[in-house]
């Protein structure tokens, strides 16, 4: 992988994918060039056969990313045509952690705000510390925050408590973050990447196929009708019935041992 920004990094843990959000001297806030290496790592994941699940998380423990690089904004939001088209690097990789195939986890320690939890909302699952904190501080720093994120958010933790997030730029510690439904699990510092890494075992384990088909098919029913494309959905139905998983489900049961499945 060609990373140039010097501040993503790339690991693999057997079946695990890592994004690694790397600023740590500005506790791994989103500067240029970082958004443009993580789309070259998940596009390389992609098209790994061997990753099954990706993990993203921040480097070190103070921070999963505390936000957008602000001693960059005179050169990123100088008007509103330069923020437009710094924009799209954003856009761009949002869409494609959205639209990825296998499961995406954000494991959060520490701090996750404005951009950092925007980024978190592209992930399926949020896994965070007993330590994290959350907030959005648009109404702070004078900004109009994107309708793409907005709608991620408001579909997790529906319209009240996003108006809440947003109007108030307040910091949720990890126990109401989890209570609103803005976060899966809460989980000790000390036992957080092993929880996350096992949880991310238990997925690698099961039938990619139908794991895909199912990440797709919450998305799509998340659009209106007229939007979604059921002739992808059955499709996907039919490819995972007809599938050698779908054999080797049938048979593993029966010889009462754990399948092993291949993708196809």
């Amino acid at each position: 992988m060609n990373l140039t920004s010097g501040l993503v990094g790339a690991e693999t843990t057997g079946s695990i994918g890592w994004l690694i959000w790397d600023n740590p001297t500005k506790m791994n806030a989103l500067s240029p060039g970082m958004y443009e290496d993580a789309l070259t790592v998940i596009e390389a994941y992609e098209a790994d056969p061997a990753i099954k699940v990706v993990v993203m998380r921040g480097a070190g423990r103070k921070a999963f990313i505390s936000g957008a690089d602000i001693s960059s904004f005179d050169k990123t939001r100088a008007d509103a045509e330069t923020a437009r088209l710094a924009r799209e690097a954003p856009e761009k990789l949002s869409r494609k952690l959205l639209n990825l195939d296998m499961p995406l986890i954000a494991m959060i320690y520490g701090y996750c705000l404005g951009g950092g939890l925007g980024m978190a909302l592209n992930a399926d699952l949020r896994f965070a510390s007993t330590d994290s904190q959350f907030s959005v501080p648009a109404a702070v720093r004078g900004i109009a925050y994107a309708p793409s994120g907005l709608k991620l958010l408001v579909d997790l933790v529906g319209p009240s408590v996003a108006k809440d997030i947003m109007f108030s730029a307040r910091r949720l510690k990890s126990d109401e973050a989890l209570r609103v439904g803005l976060i899966n699990r809460v989980v000790d510092a000390e036992e957080l990447e092993a929880t996350t890494i096992a949880y991310a075992e238990t997925l690698a384990a099961n039938a990619p196929l139908s794991i895909k088909a199912s990440k797709y098919f919450i998305n799509q029913l998340g659009l209106e009708r007229d939007q979604r494309d059921e002739a992808r959905m059955d499709a996907m139905q039919r490819e995972a019935e007809n599938s050698e998983d779908f054999k080797e489900a049938t048979l593993s049961f029966k010889e009462k041992r754990k399948p092993v499945f291949t993708g196809r």
